[in-house]
């Protein structure tokens, strides 16, 4: 279904091809290469100076800047601010300025220029509408969900996300944020689709926005993940706050443990055992040597260190005196 934002969308991107049209080739692809790197620039880097900003004003004032409008003013100047003082610094002009329209022949060259205003149209029409899903009071406006058939601006933030290191399976984490898995995956980790409570009823109801994950059509309560961080908390992409309109800590993800797995029990580690006491065993005694009789020698006469047995005299007879 058309809305009106495809509406004026189809239109920006037309008059930026007559615009090109005009100004020729040149021209119109310098200009939107510029545009191009200045807003991948502020896809890339807005959050880290966003975070910069708030604290700054915070140290310096005592009461800083909501994060909302940190992210907001951050875009702004990175984008939208480095774009407008290379247009005018460095061009001084603007590209379909009076004395270049005519200037510009033949044919091809037009229709060329064409091309490369369109495209540089789409990217206009995208970053502000980026910058409208920024500001709290105007993310309404735009319609929620993924229902715009020309949204250009996911076209913005996944030319940003493209330059972005860290990946998954080839995908883009800040840009797309931590990919939905299967239930039957016992390492994904449940949480619910990324919303914005707009009635602020504490759940979810058909007021709320929300960006439709797994693309089922419907909100998901249940929507297991791959947690490719191990942090147990999903990361939300740019393209989830983007469709929310979302980009602070309003957009509520609910992570909780998994009902069907029960969390590895802690093991301690064993308590250290008692030294036992063990009485000292006894020094064995070794036994007392034996004497040993002399050993009788072969010949039946004594040895000549052992001494002979004293006999004694025998009495004299009384016969023997005379």
């Amino acid at each position: 279904m058309i809305t009106l934002f495809d509406l004026l969308v189809v239109a920006a991107i037309l008059g930026f091809a007559f615009r090109g049209w005009n100004a020729g080739l040149e021209a119109a692809s310098i200009e939107a290469l510029e545009l191009l790197a200045c807003l991948s620039v502020a896809v890339l880097a807005h959050e880290a100076v966003a975070g910069f900003l708030h604290t700054g004003v915070t140290l310096a004032l005592g009461d800083g800047v909501s994060v909302s409008w940190s992210i907001l003013i951050a875009f702004c100047l990175l984008g939208w601010g480095a774009f407008a003082c290379i247009r005018l610094l460095v061009h001084g002009k603007p590209a379909d300025d009076e004395d270049q329209v005519g200037d510009v022949d033949p044919l091809g060259d037009r229709v060329a220029g064409a091309i490369a205003g369109g495209f540089g149209g789409a990217l206009f029409v995208g970053g502000a509408l980026v910058t409208i899903s920024m500001v709290p009071f105007l993310a309404g406006m735009k319609p929620s969900g993924d229902r715009m058939l020309l949204d250009v601006g996911k076209t913005v933030l996944r030319a940003g996300g493209q330059f972005a290191t860290e990946r998954h399976e080839g995908r883009s984490l800040p840009l797309w944020g931590e990919p939905p898995s299967r239930t039957t995956d016992l390492t994904a980790r449940l949480t619910s689709e990324p919303r914005f409570d707009t009635d602020d009823n504490g759940d979810y109801s058909e007021a709320d926005r929300f960006r439709d994950v797994d693309g089922n059509g419907t909100f998901s309560k249940d929507l297991y993940y791959k947690d490719v961080d191990g942090d147990g908390i999903r990361r939300i992409g740019l393209i989830d706050k983007y469709v929310v309109g979302r980009w602070d800590a309003e957009l509520i993800s609910d992570d909780r443990p998994r009902p069907d797995v029960k969390p590895a029990a802690k093991k301690e580690p064993p308590a250290p055992k008692p030294a036992a006491t063990q009485p000292p065993k006894p020094k064995e005694q070794k036994p007392a040597k034996q004497a040993q009789p002399p050993a009788k020698p072969k010949d039946g006469k004594p040895a000549p260190d052992e001494k002979a047995p004293e006999t004694e005299p025998a009495e004299k007879r009384p016969d023997d005196d005379f």
